[in-house]
């Protein structure tokens, strides 16, 4: 079990280097893709007739992607998590919460927290980049490169907020689910 704990919250660590990167390269391509369709509009063989409103969208959608962890952190303050969201800062790794066992506790509850603690730091990368995605798709689906809708898109963008927090929501829900049945 510890080397599986191991993996993949190097899995997480890598992803954690990753989302910076692919938020900045996100924030020029929209940033550049705006300025172009703005120009574009003056031009007669322009690609946005009856779609004035895209290069304002990319521009705007750079500045979403520049200050994304600062819109996690204010949507998971929404929540009620309260989770800080701060990326390009130092990541660090799994540290062994309990000296015996991965899994201890008085019952299957405590495991199950201490399953979710263990695998914490993947389940808020894997947040962290579902609302990531879930920008894409809407901006993808909002300039018409896609049929999905936009509901999906912001469903997909909250269940990533939730995930920051994996902790606290199971604990959540393991109370009322106890306390109901």
């Amino acid at each position: 079990m510890q080397g599986l704990v191991n993996l993949v919250n190097d899995l997480a660590l890598g992803m954690a280097w990753l989302l910076p990167m692919a938020c900045y390269i996100a924030a020029w391509i929209s940033f550049l893709t705006g300025a172009w369709g703005l120009w574009q509009q003056r031009q007669p063989q322009n690609p946005f007739v009856g779609k004035p409103w895209v290069p304002w969208l990319g521009i705007v959608l750079s500045g979403v992607f520049a200050a994304f962890d600062r819109i996690l952190t204010k949507s998971s303050a929404s929540t009620g998590l309260g989770t800080q969201v701060a990326l390009g800062t130092s990541v660090t790794g799994y540290t062994d919460a309990t000296a015996n066992s991965v899994i201890s506790g008085t019952g299957p509850e405590d495991a199950i927290l201490s399953i979710v603690s263990d695998f914490a730091l993947f389940f808020e990368m894997f947040g962290a980049w579902a609302a990531f995605m879930a920008v894409v798709a809407w901006n993808a689906s909002a300039t018409g490169k896609t049929n999905r809708s936009k509901l999906s898109c912001l469903l997909q963008f909250i269940f990533g907020v939730i995930l920051l927090n994996p902790v606290k929501e199971a604990t959540w829900i393991l109370s009322h689910w106890t306390t109901s049945s």
